[in-house]
């Protein structure tokens, strides 16, 4: 019979994968045959109030913040990133932690970005529990790894560390196996500067896992400054770097971008009956449709200016030298 004391729920926020499996036997068997323990909690764990064994109770010193903190405080270095010092949120010698200036206000957001992360990356992360890696833009994860850092421009209850929006990171060089960032460069100001650093932070022969936007409208916070064409990303990381992969995986098909562009054109229109309209057109109809026609006409006539500007097909800059 378990003794109540050594345990506790297990829940997305405290989940560690040795700490359940010390806790739930069975799972433990299922894993040792080939299987998952994140995906049973997910299955059936959360549901079934299946617990964990507690920190104290494995013999882990201190909570899973300072812990996490030990373990990546010798990484941590003020000197590289775009200036500051590092302030503990919580309590001292512990995650979370702030560097540099102001960071952004979560209540200025639409929506927090919320999502497991690209499973390539996941995997290495779960597969090699003795090296370290680097979540740049984590948003609100489903799940954390205590070999992951998790870093965010506003106070995430993700993020480890908290920084001012720059593209300088505040972490030793040749320090990290792994770097994930995942649609989040189009919001860099300057993401070739944060391509260079994510080949400083890593090691010989580290990997980065990068997810770019390509066709998508205006969207995120604090604003949205580059896309990129396969060979744009590409040629963020062609200096230093030996190129793995670079495809379109399923969550970047052209379905997602036609059914963001137009649904969400056609939900900012300003004239209901022009709205009607548009929805009761067959996609052949609507395609049929040359820009500038009439019918075009009426739309724009009905598209405000913030939605000309989000769904645009391009912008022109006429400017004078100082």
């Amino acid at each position: 019979m378990q003794d109540p004391s050594r345990f506790e729920l297990a829940t997305d926020a405290n989940f560690v994968e040795a700490l359940y499996l010390a806790a739930n036997p069975d799972v433990a068997r299922h894993v040792a045959a080939g299987g998952d323990a994140w995906k049973h909690f997910e299955r059936h764990g959360r549901t079934e109030g299946r617990k964990q064994l507690t920190r104290t109770a494995a013999e882990l010193p201190g909570t899973r913040g300072s812990a996490k903190y030990q373990r990546f405080a010798s990484l941590l270095n003020p000197d590289r990133g775009a200036g500051g010092t590092f302030r503990f949120l919580a309590e001292p010698d512990s995650f979370p932690v702030a560097y540099g200036a102001a960071a952004h206000d979560i209540s200025a957001y639409d929506d927090e970005s919320a999502n497991p992360g690209l499973s390539d990356f996941v995997e290495a992360i779960r597969a090699n529990p003795d090296k370290l890696y680097l979540d740049v833009g984590c948003g609100r994860r489903g799940r954390t790894f205590d070999n992951c850092l998790y870093l965010e421009v506003y106070p995430s209850i993700s993020a480890d560390i908290v920084i001012e929006p720059a593209c300088r990171y505040p972490i030793a060089d040749a320090s990290l196996d792994g770097i994930g960032c995942f649609a989040v460069m189009e919001h860099m100001e300057e993401p070739w500067i944060a391509a260079a650093e994510f080949r400083r932070m890593l090691k010989p022969g580290g990997m980065v896992f990068i997810d770019y936007p390509f066709l998508v409208p205006i969207h995120g916070y604090p604003s949205h400054y580059y896309n990129a064409t396969r060979e744009g990303l590409a040629r963020l990381f062609d200096d230093g770097f030996e190129q793995l992969k670079l495809a379109t995986e399923p969550n970047q098909t052209p379905d997602y971008a036609i059914q963001w562009q137009l649904a969400g054109l056609i939900e900012m229109l300003t004239d209901d009956a022009m709205r009607d309209e548009i929805r009761a057109m067959s996609v052949g109809e609507l395609a049929a449709q040359p820009p500038g026609n009439p019918f075009w006409q009426k739309v724009i006539a009905a598209t405000p200016e913030k939605a000309r500007s989000m769904f645009a097909a391009g912008n022109t800059l006429i400017a004078r030298k100082l």
